[in-house]
Protein backbone atom coordinates (compact mmCIF):
# COMPACT_ATOMS: atom_id res chain seq x y z
CA UNK A 1 0.00 0.00 0.00
CA UNK A 2 2.37 2.49 1.02
CA UNK A 3 4.76 1.75 -2.18
CA UNK A 4 1.36 2.12 -4.41
CA UNK A 5 0.41 5.71 -2.71
CA UNK A 6 4.60 6.86 -2.40
CA UNK A 7 4.15 8.72 -6.04
CA UNK A 8 1.42 11.08 -4.66
CA UNK A 9 3.28 12.60 -2.70
CA UNK A 10 5.54 14.10 -5.18
CA UNK A 11 2.48 16.45 -6.01
CA UNK A 12 1.74 19.61 -3.90
CA UNK A 13 -1.39 20.17 -2.11
CA UNK A 14 -4.32 18.27 -0.83
CA UNK A 15 -5.80 15.27 -3.02
CA UNK A 16 -7.87 12.30 -3.04
CA UNK A 17 -6.70 9.63 -3.90
CA UNK A 18 -9.03 6.43 -4.88
CA UNK A 19 -7.17 2.40 -4.17
CA UNK A 20 -8.56 -0.73 -5.16
CA UNK A 21 -7.46 -3.76 -3.85
CA UNK A 22 -7.92 -6.99 -4.29
CA UNK A 23 -8.34 -9.74 -1.67
CA UNK A 24 -6.71 -13.38 -1.03
CA UNK A 25 -7.65 -16.18 1.24
CA UNK A 26 -5.44 -18.99 1.09
CA UNK A 27 -7.23 -21.84 3.35
CA UNK A 28 -5.17 -21.95 6.46
CA UNK A 29 -4.33 -18.72 6.80
CA UNK A 30 -5.53 -16.39 9.66
CA UNK A 31 -5.87 -13.42 7.23
CA UNK A 32 -6.48 -12.36 4.03
CA UNK A 33 -3.92 -11.22 1.65
CA UNK A 34 -4.07 -7.87 -0.12
CA UNK A 35 -2.49 -6.25 -2.95
CA UNK A 36 -3.56 -2.67 -4.83
CA UNK A 37 -4.42 -3.26 -8.10
CA UNK A 38 -4.75 0.35 -9.55
CA UNK A 39 -4.70 3.94 -7.43
CA UNK A 40 -6.01 7.21 -9.04
CA UNK A 41 -6.61 10.54 -8.03
CA UNK A 42 -10.11 11.29 -7.78
CA UNK A 43 -11.20 14.29 -10.19
CA UNK A 44 -13.41 16.82 -9.41
CA UNK A 45 -17.07 16.82 -11.64
CA UNK A 46 -17.01 18.51 -14.25
CA UNK A 47 -17.88 21.90 -13.95
CA UNK A 48 -21.57 23.41 -15.40
CA UNK A 49 -21.40 25.54 -19.01
CA UNK A 50 -21.35 29.06 -17.34
CA UNK A 51 -18.16 27.80 -15.09
CA UNK A 52 -16.48 26.17 -18.38
CA UNK A 53 -14.09 28.91 -19.01
CA UNK A 54 -13.23 29.52 -15.42
CA UNK A 55 -12.61 25.76 -14.78
CA UNK A 56 -10.28 25.98 -18.46
CA UNK A 57 -8.47 29.36 -17.37
CA UNK A 58 -7.69 28.13 -13.78
CA UNK A 59 -6.26 25.11 -14.61
CA UNK A 60 -3.48 26.12 -16.73
CA UNK A 61 -2.78 28.82 -13.50
CA UNK A 62 -2.75 26.32 -11.57
CA UNK A 63 -0.38 24.00 -13.47
CA UNK A 64 1.67 27.15 -14.12
CA UNK A 65 1.80 27.61 -10.25
CA UNK A 66 2.84 23.60 -9.17
CA UNK A 67 5.36 23.97 -12.01
CA UNK A 68 7.07 26.63 -10.17
CA UNK A 69 6.37 25.79 -6.71
CA UNK A 70 8.35 22.55 -7.42
CA UNK A 71 11.08 24.67 -8.85
CA UNK A 72 11.14 26.38 -5.64
CA UNK A 73 10.05 29.69 -6.58
CA UNK A 74 8.02 30.71 -3.55
CA UNK A 75 7.90 34.48 -4.40
CA UNK A 76 4.13 35.07 -5.29
CA UNK A 77 5.01 38.80 -6.56
CA UNK A 78 7.36 37.02 -8.79
CA UNK A 79 5.12 34.57 -10.54
CA UNK A 80 2.13 36.18 -10.28
CA UNK A 81 3.76 39.63 -11.25
CA UNK A 82 3.58 38.10 -14.94
CA UNK A 83 -0.13 37.47 -15.33
CA UNK A 84 -2.54 39.91 -15.99
CA UNK A 85 -5.48 41.57 -14.26
CA UNK A 86 -7.36 39.35 -16.58
CA UNK A 87 -5.57 36.16 -15.76
CA UNK A 88 -5.22 37.41 -12.11
CA UNK A 89 -9.38 37.41 -11.67
CA UNK A 90 -9.67 34.09 -13.11
CA UNK A 91 -7.18 32.15 -11.12
CA UNK A 92 -9.00 33.71 -8.02
CA UNK A 93 -12.55 33.21 -8.84
CA UNK A 94 -11.67 29.33 -10.10
CA UNK A 95 -9.71 29.02 -7.11
CA UNK A 96 -12.37 30.26 -4.22
CA UNK A 97 -15.30 28.22 -6.33
CA UNK A 98 -13.42 24.87 -6.78
CA UNK A 99 -11.76 24.81 -3.35
CA UNK A 100 -15.13 26.15 -1.65
CA UNK A 101 -13.47 28.86 0.17
CA UNK A 102 -16.87 31.65 -0.52
CA UNK A 103 -18.68 30.16 2.15
CA UNK A 104 -15.72 30.67 4.71
CA UNK A 105 -15.86 34.83 3.38
CA UNK A 106 -19.64 35.94 3.40
CA UNK A 107 -19.88 37.09 6.52
CA UNK A 108 -17.06 39.29 5.71
CA UNK A 109 -17.39 39.81 1.92
CA UNK A 110 -21.13 39.41 1.14
CA UNK A 111 -21.33 41.68 -2.18
CA UNK A 112 -17.78 39.53 -3.05
CA UNK A 113 -19.10 36.00 -2.67
CA UNK A 114 -22.36 37.07 -4.09
CA UNK A 115 -20.80 38.18 -7.39
CA UNK A 116 -18.48 35.88 -7.35
CA UNK A 117 -20.87 32.55 -6.65
CA UNK A 118 -22.79 33.45 -9.94
CA UNK A 119 -19.11 32.06 -11.93
CA UNK A 120 -18.52 32.73 -15.81
CA UNK A 121 -16.88 34.95 -17.46
CA UNK A 122 -18.57 37.96 -16.19
CA UNK A 123 -17.95 37.30 -12.41
CA UNK A 124 -13.87 36.90 -13.96
CA UNK A 125 -14.49 40.79 -15.30
CA UNK A 126 -16.32 41.96 -12.35
CA UNK A 127 -13.00 40.65 -9.74
CA UNK A 128 -10.38 41.81 -12.66
CA UNK A 129 -11.94 45.61 -11.76
CA UNK A 130 -11.97 44.62 -8.75
CA UNK A 131 -8.40 44.31 -8.77
CA UNK A 132 -7.74 47.11 -10.45
CA UNK A 133 -8.95 49.74 -7.96
CA UNK A 134 -7.69 47.51 -5.02
CA UNK A 135 -4.35 49.04 -3.74
CA UNK A 136 -0.80 47.69 -4.54
CA UNK A 137 0.03 46.24 -1.04
CA UNK A 138 -3.64 44.75 -0.58
CA UNK A 139 -3.17 43.22 -4.00
CA UNK A 140 0.26 42.05 -3.33
CA UNK A 141 -0.94 40.69 0.22
CA UNK A 142 -3.61 38.44 -1.61
CA UNK A 143 -1.53 37.22 -3.80
CA UNK A 144 0.67 36.25 -1.41
CA UNK A 145 -1.75 34.48 0.76
CA UNK A 146 -3.26 33.05 -2.27
CA UNK A 147 -0.59 31.32 -3.73
CA UNK A 148 0.54 29.31 -0.65
CA UNK A 149 -3.33 28.44 -0.55
CA UNK A 150 -2.97 26.81 -4.44
CA UNK A 151 -0.02 25.10 -3.57
CA UNK A 152 -0.34 23.44 -0.57
CA UNK A 153 -4.23 23.85 0.32
CA UNK A 154 -6.16 26.02 2.44
CA UNK A 155 -5.53 24.52 5.76
CA UNK A 156 -1.73 25.45 4.96
CA UNK A 157 -2.51 29.34 6.61
CA UNK A 158 -1.67 30.24 9.99
CA UNK A 159 -3.85 31.62 12.07
CA UNK A 160 -2.90 34.87 11.34
CA UNK A 161 -2.43 34.15 7.86
CA UNK A 162 -5.91 33.01 7.98
CA UNK A 163 -7.44 36.39 9.71
CA UNK A 164 -5.13 38.19 7.15
CA UNK A 165 -6.78 36.79 4.41
CA UNK A 166 -10.59 38.19 5.97
CA UNK A 167 -9.23 41.09 6.43
CA UNK A 168 -8.32 42.11 3.41
CA UNK A 169 -11.57 40.40 1.38
CA UNK A 170 -13.22 42.45 4.43
CA UNK A 171 -11.33 45.60 2.63
CA UNK A 172 -12.28 44.94 -0.51
CA UNK A 173 -15.87 44.24 0.30
CA UNK A 174 -15.89 48.07 2.29
CA UNK A 175 -14.34 49.57 -0.34
CA UNK A 176 -17.08 48.28 -3.36
CA UNK A 177 -19.40 50.78 -1.06
CA UNK A 178 -17.16 53.75 -1.04
CA UNK A 179 -16.24 56.86 -2.97
CA UNK A 180 -13.33 55.81 -5.11
CA UNK A 181 -10.29 57.94 -4.31
CA UNK A 182 -7.99 59.36 -6.49
CA UNK A 183 -5.52 56.49 -7.31
CA UNK A 184 -8.18 54.08 -7.85
CA UNK A 185 -10.09 56.42 -10.50
CA UNK A 186 -6.22 56.76 -12.25
CA UNK A 187 -6.05 53.31 -12.46
CA UNK A 188 -9.74 52.46 -13.76
CA UNK A 189 -9.53 55.47 -16.22
CA UNK A 190 -6.53 54.03 -17.50
CA UNK A 191 -7.37 50.42 -18.12
CA UNK A 192 -10.80 51.72 -19.25
CA UNK A 193 -8.83 53.39 -22.53
CA UNK A 194 -6.39 50.34 -23.02
CA UNK A 195 -9.83 48.08 -22.99
CA UNK A 196 -11.94 50.37 -25.13
CA UNK A 197 -9.58 51.07 -28.01
CA UNK A 198 -8.03 47.31 -27.80
CA UNK A 199 -11.02 45.14 -27.13
CA UNK A 200 -14.22 47.03 -27.30
CA UNK A 201 -13.22 49.15 -30.23
CA UNK A 202 -10.36 48.47 -31.99
CA UNK A 203 -11.89 49.67 -35.36
CA UNK A 204 -11.90 53.06 -34.45
CA UNK A 205 -8.88 53.09 -32.74
CA UNK A 206 -7.18 52.11 -36.36
CA UNK A 207 -9.34 54.71 -37.91
CA UNK A 208 -7.79 57.32 -35.79
CA UNK A 209 -4.54 56.64 -35.28
CA UNK A 210 -1.79 56.58 -33.01
CA UNK A 211 -1.58 60.93 -32.73
CA UNK A 212 -5.55 62.00 -33.62
CA UNK A 213 -6.51 58.90 -30.67
CA UNK A 214 -5.07 61.23 -27.96
CA UNK A 215 -7.74 63.57 -28.86
CA UNK A 216 -10.02 61.18 -27.28
CA UNK A 217 -11.20 60.47 -24.27
CA UNK A 218 -12.82 57.59 -22.29
CA UNK A 219 -16.38 58.56 -21.09
CA UNK A 220 -18.01 56.12 -18.43
CA UNK A 221 -21.66 56.09 -18.91
CA UNK A 222 -22.64 55.32 -15.32
CA UNK A 223 -19.40 58.00 -13.90
CA UNK A 224 -16.71 56.50 -11.36
CA UNK A 225 -18.07 59.00 -9.10
CA UNK A 226 -20.97 56.84 -8.44
CA UNK A 227 -19.26 53.56 -8.81
CA UNK A 228 -20.47 52.94 -4.90
CA UNK A 229 -24.17 52.79 -5.38
CA UNK A 230 -23.33 49.98 -8.10
CA UNK A 231 -21.26 47.57 -5.79
CA UNK A 232 -22.59 44.13 -8.18
CA UNK A 233 -21.22 46.27 -11.50
CA UNK A 234 -18.47 46.01 -13.68
CA UNK A 235 -17.86 49.84 -13.77
CA UNK A 236 -15.13 48.97 -16.73
CA UNK A 237 -17.43 47.05 -18.45
CA UNK A 238 -18.19 47.60 -22.09
CA UNK A 239 -21.61 48.41 -22.31
CA UNK A 240 -20.41 51.65 -19.83
CA UNK A 241 -17.33 52.68 -22.26
CA UNK A 242 -18.19 55.91 -24.99
CA UNK A 243 -15.22 57.07 -26.60
CA UNK A 244 -15.94 60.59 -27.34
CA UNK A 245 -13.62 63.50 -28.82
CA UNK A 246 -12.30 66.03 -26.14
CA UNK A 247 -14.53 68.77 -26.32
CA UNK A 248 -17.50 66.71 -26.14
CA UNK A 249 -16.41 64.79 -22.81
CA UNK A 250 -15.93 68.40 -21.19
CA UNK A 251 -19.43 69.52 -22.04
CA UNK A 252 -20.74 66.29 -20.90
CA UNK A 253 -19.14 66.50 -17.81
CA UNK A 254 -20.25 70.19 -17.29
CA UNK A 255 -23.79 68.79 -17.47
CA UNK A 256 -22.86 65.73 -14.65
CA UNK A 257 -20.95 68.60 -12.03
CA UNK A 258 -24.16 70.86 -12.39
CA UNK A 259 -25.65 68.18 -10.20
CA UNK A 260 -23.52 70.07 -7.39
CA UNK A 261 -24.04 69.03 -3.38
CA UNK A 262 -26.88 67.19 -4.19
CA UNK A 263 -24.25 64.58 -5.95
CA UNK A 264 -23.90 62.91 -2.15
CA UNK A 265 -27.76 62.38 -2.31
CA UNK A 266 -28.58 60.69 -5.53
CA UNK A 267 -29.80 57.13 -5.52
CA UNK A 268 -28.76 54.63 -8.16
CA UNK A 269 -32.28 55.14 -10.13
CA UNK A 270 -31.29 58.59 -10.28
CA UNK A 271 -27.64 58.14 -11.70
CA UNK A 272 -29.58 56.20 -14.17
CA UNK A 273 -31.74 58.61 -14.95
CA UNK A 274 -29.16 60.62 -15.44
CA UNK A 275 -26.82 58.73 -17.78
CA UNK A 276 -30.02 58.33 -19.74
CA UNK A 277 -30.29 62.34 -20.27
CA UNK A 278 -26.30 62.33 -21.62
CA UNK A 279 -26.59 59.46 -23.74
CA UNK A 280 -29.77 61.23 -25.46
CA UNK A 281 -28.55 64.19 -25.75
CA UNK A 282 -24.89 63.16 -26.48
CA UNK A 283 -25.33 59.42 -28.23
CA UNK A 284 -24.70 61.04 -31.75
CA UNK A 285 -21.00 61.83 -30.80
CA UNK A 286 -20.40 58.64 -29.10
CA UNK A 287 -18.17 56.49 -30.71
CA UNK A 288 -17.41 57.92 -34.02
CA UNK A 289 -14.62 60.49 -35.47
CA UNK A 290 -15.88 64.08 -34.43
CA UNK A 291 -14.67 67.35 -35.99
CA UNK A 292 -15.32 69.85 -32.85
CA UNK A 293 -15.48 72.83 -35.47
CA UNK A 294 -18.15 71.20 -37.87
CA UNK A 295 -20.94 70.84 -34.67
CA UNK A 296 -20.00 73.77 -32.22
CA UNK A 297 -23.52 74.89 -32.34
CA UNK A 298 -25.19 70.98 -32.29
CA UNK A 299 -22.92 70.85 -29.15
CA UNK A 300 -23.84 73.75 -26.99
CA UNK A 301 -27.45 73.36 -27.99
CA UNK A 302 -26.96 69.52 -26.69
CA UNK A 303 -25.29 70.66 -23.24
CA UNK A 304 -28.42 73.53 -22.62
CA UNK A 305 -30.91 70.36 -23.36
CA UNK A 306 -29.14 68.42 -20.99
CA UNK A 307 -28.89 70.52 -18.68
CA UNK A 308 -32.57 71.93 -18.51
CA UNK A 309 -33.43 68.18 -18.36
CA UNK A 310 -31.00 67.05 -15.36
CA UNK A 311 -32.95 70.19 -13.40
CA UNK A 312 -36.10 68.63 -14.06
CA UNK A 313 -34.84 65.23 -12.81
CA UNK A 314 -33.80 66.54 -9.82
CA UNK A 315 -36.47 69.21 -8.90
CA UNK A 316 -38.94 65.94 -8.88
Amino acid sequence: MVQALLPFVNAVGRRTVEVELEGRHVRGDAEPRWRVVAATTLEPARPPEAMEDIAREYRAMQEDILRHWREEVKDSARLAGVWSFEQLAYWYVGGFIAKGVLGTLEAVAPTVVSVLGKGGAKAAQWFRTVLIRTPPAEREALQRLWMKVEAEGLMALEAGEQAELRHILARVEKALHEPLDRQAKKRLRQWARREYFETVNPRLAKELGPLRMEEYEIHHRIPLEYARLFPRTDINQGTNLVAVERTVHRSINRVWESVGQQAQRLDSRQVEALSRVIDQQYGSWFHRIHVPAESASALATAEQNALRAVKQLLER
